[in-house]
């Protein structure tokens, strides 16, 4: 840079502030400006982010079916996922998150398919259990799938639709498990409580399903982990290097009967607190009762 160079002056970040804020509506605006802080290090300020959103509005952090579907329970990747509710609530359900995964030879991968009952009007007035359960039946007749899991939507909540009922009657029908998550979207604050309705029907309904002794000298579950963009995979192959088997990766790159069974593991890591505390809680209590 030559000394008759003068670098120019920083903008003033408050007026910044209102030009990032300026093109949003009023009340948008409003509500954005708390997330849109000046940065003070003598006394950090405390974002606004935590506040409840709104269902169906994608451009906020995820509803609590899109935190059900969408972050926990998508990436088991053999797990055959029908959600129910109108077909505009799928987003969540068709690949918008970057999870990978690599089946086994003959495995299919369901995360490419997004399984919606498509309710219409005449279900939001009558009832959508009758679609349902022909969902089910054909997605089992084309798929031949180990499991099938149903996810709920706002409506279905609104109008009584029991997905638990029709979940066990069509369990017993196909002689498959088969079970249901009321994750309806505007049940908590944010994705957060999907991520725990989710933890509690995993634990209810897959955990500890499967008792097959795990032979590896050190095994251990990485929960919360969701292989974005394939880091898990980088992670296993540091944890071979060491000695370590990877029993589970709840839920990046994981399938039914690896989840099935991760109760087997010795020792379970977290990754993510916010989404797998609960599973990690169970477990413990399953896997060593004695010690709890």
């Amino acid at each position: 840079m030559s000394e008759n160079t003068t670098a120019k002056p920083l903008p003033d970040p408050e007026e910044v502030r209102e030009i990032m804020l300026r093109p949003y509506p009023v009340k948008t605006k409003r509500k954005r400006a708390k997330q849109v802080l000046l940065n003070d290090p003598s006394l950090p300020p405390e974002i606004g982010a935590n506040t409840r959103t709104v269902p169906g509005i994608i451009t906020q952090r995820g509803c609590t079916y899109a935190g059900c579907r969408g972050v926990v329970m998508g990436p088991i990747y053999d797990l055959l996922q029908i959600t129910h509710g109108p077909v505009g609530c799928g987003f969540y359900a068709w690949l918008s998150r970057r999870n990978l995964a690599r089946p086994e030879d003959g495995e299919t991968n369901f995360m490419q398919y997004c399984m919606n009952t498509d309710m219409q009007e005449e279900q939001i007035v009558f009832g959508g259990e009758k679609k349902l359960k022909q969902a089910i039946q054909e997605a089992y007749d084309i798929f031949k799938p180990k499991a099938i899991a149903i996810l709920s939507t706002c409506p279905v909540g609104l109008i009584g639709d029991d997905v638990h009922a029709v979940a066990m009657e069509m369990k017993n029908k196909l002689g498959i498990n088969v079970m249901g998550f009321s994750c309806e979207g505007y049940k908590g604050v944010s994705q957060s409580a999907g991520h725990h309705i989710a933890n509690n029907g995993v634990f209810k309904n897959i955990i500890g399903q499967d008792d097959t002794p795990n032979t590896a000298k050190f095994s251990i579950n990485i929960l919360g982990e969701y292989n974005i963009g394939g880091d898990a995979w980088e992670i296993d192959e540091l944890l071979k290097r060491c000695g370590i088997h990877l029993t589970a990766t709840l839920s990046g790159d994981v399938s039914y009967g690896e989840v099935a069974r991760c109760h087997t593991a010795m020792l379970n890591t977290v990754m993510c607190h916010r989404s797998m505390e609960a599973n990690s809680d169970h477990l413990i209590k399953l896997a060593w009762p004695a010690y709890v």
